[in-house]
């Protein structure tokens, strides 16, 4: 004998299937449902807890009179601490930030490009300018925000520094991913990506 289930209660069950993963989607994403996965998707590492930005004594290269952190206020910003001197490897590591830039499309906008040096020569500053027009660039006379990139690398891994380092700074200005020197630049691609998709913190007030 076959059974079989009646018009009311197939239809029943195909909404039940469609509607209860997005309710489950909505609830989680609202924070009523909490959960935490025992591992998280980001290719990079995660800086916990998320280490705040000090601009001073940091100069930007075209702000003029405006202060560094308002220039990259609610931005997503990618952070790239140049070493010195900058060679074809360093060099291939900036056109690469130049690319994940392009390669985000629509949402460029929401990005801010960084490069932390400290060259005396205004010619090897310039020849990073040459890469891409969007890079901004920073100077850290004193040394206290290298110091404490470097910090941040030493608890990511202990054997890294900032030199040829990538940090993800999120729109409030905290430190969130950290990218030792040789990381491929895709993995900053694919969170960037997933972070742009989810996260809604550039367009707070």
């Amino acid at each position: 004998m076959k059974f079989k289930l009646s018009p009311r209660i197939a239809l029943v069950i195909i909404a039940a299937v469609f509607f209860l993963p997005l309710a489950l989607a909505w609830l989680m994403y609202t924070g009523t449902i909490e959960f935490q996965p025992h591992a998280t998707r980001n290719l990079g590492h995660l800086v916990q807890p998320a280490v705040p930005v000090d601009w001073a004594n940091v100069s930007l290269d075209d702000s003029g009179k405006q202060p560094v952190g308002s220039a990259f206020a609610r931005h997503w910003l990618i952070l790239h601490a140049v070493p010195s001197p900058c060679n074809e490897s360093c060099l291939q590591q900036v056109t690469d930030l130049r690319q994940v830039h392009r390669a985000s499309g629509r949402q460029q906008s929401r990005i801010r490009l960084a490069l932390l040096h400290d060259f005396e020569d205004a010619e090897d500053a310039a020849a990073l300018k040459d890469i891409y027009a969007e890079f901004k660039l920073l100077e850290n006379p004193n040394g206290n925000l290298w110091r404490a990139l470097d910090q941040v690398a030493k608890r990511s891994e202990p054997a890294a520094t900032a030199r040829s380092s990538t940090y993800l700074i999120d729109p409030l200005g905290n430190i969130m991913l950290f990218y030792a020197a040789g990381y491929d630049p895709n993995d900053l691609k694919s969170d960037l990506k997933r972070l742009l998709t989810w996260s809604k913190l550039d367009e707070q007030s």
